[in-house]
Parts: C-alpha cells; structure tokens; sequence
C-alpha cells in the first residue's frame, strides 16, 4: 500500500509540474516580433505614399474632364470621362480640369472597397479611417490613381528604424522614423495588437 501511494505522489507531482510548464508562457521575442508587423509598417508607408498597395500602370496617363464648371467644384466633383493624349477632340465640350491632373489604371484593385479591404489586413478601422479616404477614381468598371500638381512621395518611413518599446497588457509598442524629403522629421509611436493569430497596427501617434 505504500509503495501504491509513493507512485501515486510521484505521478500527482509530475502532473503539476507539466501542467505549471504548460501554463508558463514563451519568452517575448523582441527581434522576431519586429520582424513580424514590418508588413504593418510597409502598408502604412504605402499609405503615407498614397499608393495603398495599388500597382498602377504609369506608362499610360488619362486626364479628366467635367461636365461643366459646377460640376468641377473647386475639384471636389466627379469625373465625367477620361481621355488620352491625342483625343482632346472627344471632350472639347466638356470642362477641361484646371490642375491637369494625371490618372493611371491600377491593375489589382477595381474599387476603392477592395483597396479599403486590403488595407484591412494590416492596420486598424480607426488608421485606415485617418490615412485613406477613397482616394482612387472609380470608372467604367476599373479603378484609377490620381496625381495632381501637388507633390507626392515626400513623407516615407525609415522602416530601419523599428525599435520595440514597451508592451502593455495586449498591446505592444514601436518607434519609427517619418523621414520628409529622406531626412529625419519626426518620430511615430504605433500600437499593435494581435487580431486572430496576425498583428494589426491599431493606432499611431507622434512620439515624444
């Protein structure tokens, strides 16, 4: 009886051990969680871009045209039809953009809520509501980039720049470098969060 009762210890303490080992969790791996939500970073950079991930073919540029000046609205209107160079004849009698801006067919997207849901799978409702805003002209079935005469491409992130912060309950934090012009500007703190076994970049802010 007491050698059945040694055995039944032992087994009772073995258990207990395995179950406080199970329990125990896995050391926070700082390098390999950087590495994990650079695709967060990258899709916030191509957003930064005004990109958002759209691959555009910039061997081809339309432009634009209103219906009439009204419609223009100071350019808060809508495309009437676009035209390539050499068919300036086909829209005379509409009202011809004032900035000139370009347009280029974006080839894996079709609409702005198919961008929106790509966009999804790396940041957060509240940063995809700050950083994309329909950005891309819907028309004839396909989706089209615009520029303007304004500048693009000065804002980029330094995504070498990654540094883990902290971790706060069931959100971790990093630093990265805003560059402007490829020079330092300012320094973002971003929030992740884990969303179904991926990382989600939930919220950004200036770090100071």
């Amino acid at each position: 009886m007491k050698y059945l009762r040694w055995i039944a210890l032992l087994t009772a303490a073995f258990l207990l051990t395995a179950c406080a080992a199970k329990e125990e969790p896995p050391a926070f791996d700082e390098t390999a969680f950087l590495e994990e939500i650079k695709p967060n970073v990258e899709c916030l950079n191509q957003c930064e871009l005004e990109l958002f991930g759209a691959e555009v073919d910039v061997d081809t540029t339309y432009y634009g045209v209103y219906e009439s000046e009204e419609a223009y609205d100071n350019g808060e209107g809508t495309v009437a039809k676009l035209y390539l160079p050499g068919e300036e004849e086909q829209v005379a009698s509409y009202f011809e953009d004032p900035t000139m801006s370009s347009y280029y067919k974006v080839s894996n997207f079709q609409t702005n809520a198919e961008v929106r849901d790509s966009l999804w799978n790396h940041l957060s409702d509240a940063v995809i509501d700050e950083v994309f805003h329909d950005d891309f002209l819907e028309y004839e079935g396909a989706l089209y980039l615009r520029r303007g005469s304004r500048g693009y491409g000065a804002v980029t992130i330094d995504l070498d720049s990654l540094k883990f912060v902290e971790q706060k309950n069931d959100r971790y934090y990093v630093t990265v470098d805003y560059l402007l012009f490829e020079e330092y500007d300012e320094t973002m703190l971003l929030e992740f969060e884990n969303r179904d076994g991926h990382w989600i970049l939930s919220d950004k802010e200036k770090y100071v």
